[in-house]
């Protein structure tokens, strides 16, 4: 079925981006690149959850890591009654890898109180990163693995990706199952 919201369904007010035709919530993304963040502060501005990202992958080597600021920003989040979902950049070049990245997300958040879906996030970096050469049958079959694992554990999942990624990396008509997470950098 084809997306009924347009541009011209979207406005920005104080700084957000608002959906006008249907109900939108403020939510924020947050991760190391912030760095410290009050909470109250953001919770005062109207933001009613955040994405945290808990988790990357190294787009030369591969090897996975935890958010330097994973748990702050979690601990802060909900101690200002903010609700909160997890991502982790992904940069699985295989189902098995995208499975792992989904098992140490897991581990991650094992004992928080997720309100928000959990993310599969796999950006394009270069044509010289290790991901440089995933096609869009590969990175599809990832994005499932990831999203089939997170819901086996009891969490909703979700996939992130831009715009061109959306038409030209991967198949979004077998992942209509999950929801998506659109980035609009412009």
């Amino acid at each position: 079925e084809a997306n009924p919201i347009g541009l011209g369904d979207f406005a920005t007010k104080d700084g957000y981006l608002s959906c006008l035709t249907t109900p939108s919530v403020l939510g924020i993304d947050v991760s190391y690149w912030q760095g410290y963040i009050d909470w109250q502060q953001v919770k005062s501005a109207g933001v009613e959850f955040a994405m945290i990202r808990a988790a990357w992958r190294g787009s030369e080597e591969g090897v996975l890591a935890t958010d330097d600021y994973v748990y702050t920003n979690y601990t802060g989040a909900v101690n200002a009654g903010i609700k909160v979902g997890a991502y982790i950049f992904s940069q699985a070049i295989s189902v098995e890898e995208a499975i792992e990245e989904a098992n140490y997300l897991l581990d991650i958040i094992k004992d928080w109180s997720v309100e928000m879906p959990v993310v599969f996030d796999w950006e394009y970096v270069s044509a010289t990163s290790r991901t440089g050469k995933v096609d869009a049958r590969t990175l599809t079959d990832c994005a499932k693995a990831f999203c089939e694992t997170i819901a086996a554990a009891g969490y909703e999942p979700m996939i992130y990706f831009g715009v061109d990624q959306s038409f030209n990396g991967i198949h979004l008509e077998e992942l209509t199952d999950y929801k998506f997470w659109l980035a609009q950098y412009n």
